[in-house]
């Protein structure tokens, strides 16, 4: 029976092709991993986005029915808090503790006016990250 590698005796592979096996496998990684973080934080701002969006236009939708955007004060949906859904039933963004971002809803003047803010969770990836919205439809970090 013929060997595929006749002058090696037990045909395996030599320290110098397994190194520069490693080296490209490293050097392919270095690309993908930042890669994939970037997508990863990409689609957490999404998520905050979406859910800041859907605040202003719930709202809206009060304040088309009542003629404010509802009692001055803070409202919070975050872990151990949900007062915002309180407010606005209709706001549903997933459980509280596996979001990446809380979000707080205040509202001033009467009613007159509030802003929306998702901030990213101490010790998650997205901590720092902060996006806003107001009455206005004016963003802030988008």
């Amino acid at each position: 029976m013929g060997r595929l590698f006749p002058n090696k005796k037990n045909g395996g592979f030599t320290l110098p092709e397994l190194l520069i096996t490693m080296a490209i496998i490293a050097i392919l990684a270095g690309i993908a991993v930042p890669i994939f973080l970037g997508q990863r934080e990409k689609a957490a701002h999404s998520e905050a986005k979406a859910n800041l969006e859907a605040i202003r236009l719930l709202e809206e939708q009060y304040f088309a029915e009542n003629g404010n955007y509802g009692p001055d004060g803070q409202y919070n949906y975050k872990k151990g808090d949900t007062s915002l859904q309180a407010l606005l039933p209709g706001f549903t963004p997933g459980n509280p503790a596996t979001l990446k971002f809380d979000y707080e809803l205040a509202i001033w003047g009467n009613g007159a006016a509030f802003t929306a803010t998702a901030t990213g969770k101490t010790g998650s990836f997205v901590e720092g990250a902060t996006f806003s919205i107001d009455q206005d439809n004016n963003r802030s970090g988008f």
